[in-house]
């Protein structure tokens, strides 16, 4: 979709720990069931649990990894990803990061539904840019936004030298799974569990992916 806001009215900035109460509202409603089943909570106490860990910098779900894009000066939208060379590292200090916030009797079934998502989803390369999380406000999809957005991370991992973009999509999310296509991305791998079917309302995960070596 082309963008139906004049260029001056936008600006993409990085995230700041103070972008909490809004990022961690619009990135928890992308997913509610991943983020129930990741951490082993009820979709209220999950989304608090995402809050908390949103302001602690240097790990997966962190502000540190997240660029906000704002129209006339207001949020609108955000991504959080980061290169293939820092993800697991990112990933294990986000795990020390819940360790801290959750409660102990719930990490047995934490570490059941991580095994079961380790099987599911695809290592990522060290030299591909992977987005965790993509998602504009409501009021102003369909705009033209996400696709700016996603041209601005694709440049930023060309910078860091990647050679692609990847990011998950669920099965049930048909639009996305069109809209990413549209702009040049193809499944390269789908995968589920009868587990991550029965406990999330996601179905399973493509993982879909943009070259950049021709971009």
């Amino acid at each position: 979709m082309s963008l139906q806001f004049p260029v001056e009215r936008l600006s993409i900035r990085e995230a700041e720990s103070t972008d909490v109460d809004w990022a961690t509202e619009l990135i928890f409603a992308a997913g509610p069931g991943l983020f129930s089943y990741i951490f082993a909570l009820k979709p209220e106490k999950a989304k608090a649990a995402l809050h908390q860990a949103f302001v602690v910098p240097s790990h997966a779900l962190s502000y540190e990894y997240t660029q906000i894009i704002e129209v006339d000066e207001q949020p609108a939208g955000l991504v959080l990803g980061y290169p293939g060379s820092v993800k697991k590292q990112a990933e294990a200090r986000m795990q020390a990061v819940m360790a801290n916030i959750l409660p102990l009797k719930r990490v047995p079934r934490i570490l059941v539904n991580l095994a079961d998502m380790t099987r599911i989803k695809q290592d990522v390369a060290a030299d591909s840019y992977y987005i965790l999380s993509l998602s504009i406000t409501p009021e102003l999809r369909h705009k033209g936004l996400g696709t700016a957005l996603l041209n601005d991370t694709e440049a930023l991992a060309q910078e860091q030298n990647c050679r692609n973009v990847s990011l998950d999509v669920t099965y049930n999310n048909l639009q996305g799974k069109r809209w990413l296509s549209q702009l040049g991305y193809h499944i390269s791998c789908s995968k589920t569990s009868h587990r991550f079917e029965q406990m999330t309302d996601a179905g399973g995960l493509h993982r879909m992916e943009r070259s950049l070596c021709h971009a």
